[in-house]
Formats: C-alpha cells, structure tokens, sequence
C-alpha cells in the first residue's frame, strides 16, 4: 500500500471516529502521570483516539522495516546476479582475478560450481539472453573463433587469455603490415613470429622473409616450409643455412631422408651431393642420408669408404644394400633406408 493512502486512510479514520465520539460525549478526562504531580486534561473523544494513533505508529514502523527487508533483500539478488555475470565474463576471457563469493547461499554453491568449469562460446547462430554485454562478449567471441580479428579493448581480456592469443593470430593472418610488424619487435613470442613467418611465405614476399628470417625460431613445420621455398627456387639458402636451420629444429634421421627426397628433383646432382656431405659432416644424424644420394648417385665407391668409417654394426641396412648389389641383385634403394 501506498503511504499517502495509508495516511489518507488513517486521517479519515480518526476524524471520523473522534467527531463521532465526542458527539456522544464533549466532556473531559483528567489522567494523572504517574510518579509526578502532573495531570493532562482533554475530551474523551481524544483519549480514545490515543490508542488508534499508537496502532497507527506502531503498523506504520512494520511497514517500514518489511519494506526496508524486501529493498535489502532485492539489493542482495542484485549485487549477487552481478557477481555472477562478472564471474562467467571474466572467466570466458581468462582473466585471473580473486573469487568474490556472493551472500547469498544459493549463488554462493553456484559461483563455485562456475569457478571449477572452463567456458568456451559454441560455434553458430548464439540465442540471446537479454544481458546485453555478455551477449555481445559471446557474438564477438563467436566472430573471433570463425577467423575474423575483432576489438576486444571494451572487455580488456588478460593477456594469457586464449582469446587474446587467437586474436592477434588473426590479425597477423588478416593483415601481412601487421606480420611484418610482429617480426620487427622483439616483444611478441616466438608463435606470433612464426604465424607472422607463414604469412609472408603464403604471399611469397621475399624481401621481407629474407629480412626477418633470423629473428624467427622455427619449427619443424615452418622449416619445410621455407625449405620448400627452396626446392622451387624461390628462394636462396645456402649449405650452411640450410644445415643450421636443420640443427635449429632438431631433424631426425628420417627428416633428412625425406629432404634428400625432395631436394633430389630440385637440385643439380654436383649441388645435391655437397649439400648432404655438408649435413653430414655437420650433424651425424643426416648420415644415412648422405648415403641415400651416394648410392641414388651411383657413386658405390664413395659410398664404400664412407662406410669404412663406420664400425662394421652400424648402417647395416646400407652395407645389406651394397652385398646384395655386388650380387646383382636390384632392389629399390628407399627400401633399405626409408622406415
């Protein structure tokens, strides 16, 4: 109810109820305080009134504390819904700060039951929630999972946040300036220079490749890259870069082989022979390859000495190759050296 209804209500009430009592009676009533020698004096129609007015003030106090309960109350669902909402966004954006527990019991279970899940924003149409900015938050993460380099400075996502990552990916996927920027600082991380390395090489920019190509750490995957850049001629490494960005990655045996494979229809025989005594001699690994273009070469002689420097227990599947060929038998040589 309304107060100036209830104030309304109550005026009436009183008037009507002191105008019909005095009518019946307009004498006086003297009331003696007690414990003093004071007396108060007035109609009997007030004095029947005094108790209306203390019920009126007493009702009127109840009324106010539920109300100032309910207002409290309601505040609570509030500031907890809010916490909550504060909680799931900076969860989804990674950002590492303290728990705030709610008051309330229910959503104090629930904000703990949210703290120990990892959120992610599902791929498609999104449906609404009606909480405008976690509704955006989640079609703007929905367009950043799809690709698309989006403004995240209104949520301010923590920089160990995966979002922040795949975003500057993207931007360094949808913008070769950019690329070219992320190589020039030394304040990005290795991954954003090598997805940065990737873009140049995608638009065969090869300027800007062979201008930041040492400030890159590679790995595997970006290294046959670039090395495939090599075998078409695009561009130019050298025995020594290309045997210092195989020890950089670290190749296997079986990486070297598949480089002499590739190397083989690319590379002048002369050019392809120095470039695998070169990696051998650097890095022993690469071995057994140099003796893949030795015998794919013919070369059955140099493929012997070089084999005289090894311990009769090691590269027997090359020494079965040469016994089997000095037998005339023919068989294909990636058949003994390639797993």
């Amino acid at each position: 109810m309304k107060f100036k209804y209830y104030f309304g209500a109550f005026f009436v009430f009183v008037v009507v109820v002191g105008l019909y009592i005095y009518s019946l009676s307009g004498m006086d009533y003297t009331y003696h305080i007690p414990f003093t020698q004071r007396f108060v004096t007035l109609p009997i129609a007030l004095w029947f009134l005094v108790p209306v007015v203390l019920f009126f003030i007493v009702v009127l106090f109840l009324q106010v504390g539920g109300m100032y309960r309910m207002w409290y109350k309601r505040n609570k669902y509030k500031n907890d819904y809010k916490m909550i909402l504060d909680q799931i966004e900076n969860q989804l954006l990674g950002r590492e700060v303290p728990l705030k527990q709610p008051s309330m019991n229910r959503y104090k279970a629930l904000s703990i039951l949210l703290n120990n899940l990892i959120f992610d924003v599902k791929e498609g149409i999104t449906q609404k929630s009606g909480e405008a900015r976690l509704d955006e938050l989640i079609e703007v993460l929905g367009d950043l999972k799809r690709g698309e380099y989006v403004n995240l400075k209104k949520f301010n996502p923590g920089n160990n946040s995966p979002f922040f990552k795949q975003n500057t990916l993207n931007q360094i996927k949808s913008d070769p300036k950019f690329a070219s920027e992320v190589l020039k600082k030394s304040s990005f991380s290795d991954e954003y220079k090598q997805e940065a390395l990737r873009v140049l090489l995608a638009n065969d920019d090869l300027s800007e490749i062979k201008r930041f190509i040492a400030s890159v750490k590679f790995d595997k995957e970006l290294a046959n890259q670039v090395l495939g850049m090599c075998y078409a001629k695009r561009l130019e490494f050298s025995n020594e870069d290309i045997a210092s960005l195989c020890a950089e990655v670290g190749f296997l045996k079986q990486d070297y082989l598949l480089l002499a494979q590739k190397t083989k229809e690319c590379y002048e025989p002369t050019s392809w022979l120095n470039l695998f005594e070169y990696l051998a001699n650097k890095d022993e690994v690469a071995e057994m390859a140099y003796f893949y273009v030795l015998l794919e070469l013919e070369m059955i002689d140099e493929a012997k000495e070089r084999l005289s420097m090894h311990t009769p227990n090691e590269f027997l599947k090359v020494r079965a190759y040469l016994e089997l060929k000095s037998m005339g038998k023919k068989y294909p040589l990636e058949l003994f050296l390639l797993d």
